[in-house]
């Protein structure tokens, strides 16, 4: 089984508990029998500041 998403996609990501945020894929791992991804994501767009996220592919749609 392959991953979905690969290195520096762009994504979408929406747990369905908080508002959906975009982030890039800067790693991914098979764990558990699902793939989880790492993302770094932005907190305020003006900034170079970033931070390290995992998320489940369920969570993750690609955007363009």
């Amino acid at each position: 089984m392959e991953a979905r998403f690969s290195e520096m996609n762009k994504v979408s990501v929406n747990d369905g508990k908080n508002e959906p945020y975009v982030g890039y894929v800067i790693a991914s791992q098979f764990k558990d029998g699902r793939w989880i991804y790492k993302l770094s994501i932005s907190e305020d767009p003006s900034t170079t500041k970033t931070y390290d996220n995992w998320a489940p592919e369920a969570w993750l749609t690609r955007t363009k």
